[in-house]
């Protein structure tokens, strides 16, 4: 029987949590987990809480860890009641052996979400960690039909996630606080969205904790609509990350009807975010890979004459040219956004402010700001059609 599983980030989260019939939770502490937020103190007196009302209680270790913080983290471990979790979740090789060799009758569960897609890879892992190994996370890009042999063939149990942010990149570099020009180390995670400059128009979120930079997709996996055939397949259990959307969702998804499909698609239209199913229901990485290009920067037969640089409200619009122009032509730009617009170029003038009569390629050139105009719109001499 598949049930649900989520991860604990603050009291407020655990306190709904104890309200409601949810069988499982992950707790993230601070020094094992990447994106853990809790102490020792407070995973202490939340697992006496959580233990009475008789659930279990997981452990999650995920960091990957070099010689200096795998001592830290067992030092973190020592101070926790490790028999008083239903198992531990751990993806660092190194990590699975200490526990294997000091703490040989617990329960691991093997986090290979961002590594092995395929049965022949875990089938090895399954074999390498019994007899300890009890689950098997595996990854969102593990389409239905690779899926469903998976769990009917691997001995353990499976778990998937079911709705949450799907992660794109993690580096262990601290990639936002580098930013930071006053050089002051932030108590707490860092967040922010960003955008690449093929997709402009598509802002990824980015978190910053004190083990890394975190780069998520924009849209949410969901997957509710599938519980009912997830659990005929068999799979054990179904994670729901709801750290960025906040713990108060998990009712309504703990209480909608798997079989009742119109409660599914209300609760999709009330959700926070965009939602996608990933490579659930088929694997088209080439197909993916097309939707999420800016369909405005492809330039296609029509090539640009040049790309805003810089946009100074009410004073300029710099632009690197990569085609001859000539003062006073008509230009067209095309932002990220697809906002098609009329600019002028009877004012060139070179980045002095001196007047040009034409600008040669590789040169920036300054003309007249024009309203929505934004950095990458690109510079036409004829009008472009998308049509």
């Amino acid at each position: 029987m598949t049930h649900f599983c989520t991860t604990i980030h603050r009291q407020t989260d655990f306190e709904i949590c104890l309200k409601i019939p949810i069988k499982e939770i992950i707790f993230e502490h601070q020094s094992l987990s990447r994106l853990g937020e809790l102490d020792t103190a407070t995973i202490l007196e939340m697992l006496e809480r959580w233990k009475k009302v008789g659930r279990r209680a997981l452990l999650q270790w995920d960091l990957l860890h070099d010689e200096k913080s795998f001592q830290e983290a067992i030092g973190v471990l020592k101070e926790l009641p490790l028999e008083e979790f239903f198992a531990i979740r751990v993806q660092d090789l190194g990590a699975a052996n200490w526990l294997r060799k000091h703490h040989s009758n617990l329960k691991l569960q093997w986090i290979v979400e961002g590594s092995n897609h395929n049965l022949k890879g875990l089938l090895r892992w399954s074999e390498f960690l019994k007899p300890q190994l009890d689950r098997l996370v595996l990854s969102s890009e593990i389409p239905e039909s690779v899926l469903k042999r998976c769990i009917k063939e691997l001995p353990q149990g499976c778990e998937i996630l079911g709705i949450g942010r799907v992660l794109l990149f993690y580096s262990p570099r601290h990639l936002l606080s580098s930013l930071n020009e006053t050089n002051e180390k932030s108590p707490g995670m860092l967040s922010a969205s960003v955008s690449t400059e093929e997709t402009p128009q598509r802002k990824l979120a980015t978190i910053e904790s004190k083990h890394g930079t975190f780069l998520f997709y924009d849209r949410d996996l969901f997957l509710l609509e599938h519980f009912s055939r997830l659990n005929d397949f068999g799979l054990q259990a179904f994670r729901l990350d709801l750290r960025h959307v906040g713990m108060q969702w998990l009712p309504s998804i703990i209480n909608t009807d798997p079989e009742d499909k119109a409660s599914i698609t209300k609760l999709k239209k009330e959700w926070p975010s965009k939602t996608f199913q990933g490579f659930f229901r088929a694997n088209r990485t080439d197909k993916a890979l097309k939707r999420m290009k800016n369909p405005f920067r492809q330039t296609g037969s029509s090539r640009p004459v040049a790309e805003v640089l810089e946009a100074s409200k009410n004073r300029h619009l710099a632009l690197l040219i990569k085609q001859s122009i000539r003062s006073g032509v008509q230009l067209w730009g095309v932002t990220p956004e697809g906002r098609i617009l009329e600019l002028k170029s009877n004012q060139l003038t070179d980045i002095q402010y001196n007047h040009l009569e034409s600008a040669e390629p590789d040169q920036v050139v300054l003309i007249p700001h024009e309203k929505y105009a934004v950095p990458k719109t690109l510079v036409y001499s004829v009008k472009p059609n998308f049509g």
